[in-house]
């Protein structure tokens, strides 16, 4: 007798509601802890990489968008200090990490998402961008240090890209190997 392997129900629901849920909460919790480390991009470690897990673990692409922009709900509301564009970043990620999730070849080679998430976590640098514009000092982009910015920025979000693919690989194997509920 053949047995069908199929994913537990209670993983099913961890993924599409109790996941969701816990990477809004570390998000808004997250934005208002200060960890001095000094360099450009370092937060993104930890909201990038529970982004990019939603993206890849959940089985609705528009759950990212969710979790974004329930994220910057409550960050917002929240008032946390980095002000009201810090809030932005989460659903401007989710809405490109849903873009990229969308073409038809990411599916079958996750990794790309992944790799996607360097780029699109330049959305952080959304604030320090638009307050150079404000001050009229848009050529003062790369002798105030903004290059270097980006490429931190690049780093991080490589990092948290493969962060979140390999959380979201670990679900996916903890799913084929659970017993059938």
């Amino acid at each position: 007798m053949t047995v069908v392997q199929q994913p537990a129900r209670g993983l099913l629901l961890f993924r599409e509601l109790a996941l969701p849920a816990l990477a809004v909460a570390l998000i808004a919790i997250y934005s208002d802890i200060r960890i001095p480390l000094g360099l450009p991009g370092h937060r993104g470690l930890v909201w990038l990489t529970l982004l990019v897990m939603v993206a890849l673990a959940t089985p609705r692409r528009e759950t990212v968008v969710a979790v974004g922009a329930v994220a910057t709900l409550a960050t917002f509301a929240a008032q946390t200090p980095a002000g009201p564009w810090a809030s932005g970043r989460y659903v401007a990620a989710a809405v490109l990490l849903y873009a990229v999730a969308a073409v038809p070849v990411v599916p079958r080679r996750r990794w790309l998402l992944a790799v996607a998430a360097a780029p699109i976590h330049l959305v952080a640098l959304g604030g320090s961008i638009a307050a150079l514009i404000t001050h009229g000092q848009l050529l003062a982009f790369a002798s105030a240090g903004m290059t270097e910015r980006v490429v931190f920025h690049l780093a991080f979000g490589l990092t948290a890209g493969m962060l979140g693919l390999a959380l979201a690989s670990g679900l996916d194997r903890l799913s084929r190997t659970s017993p059938v509920a």
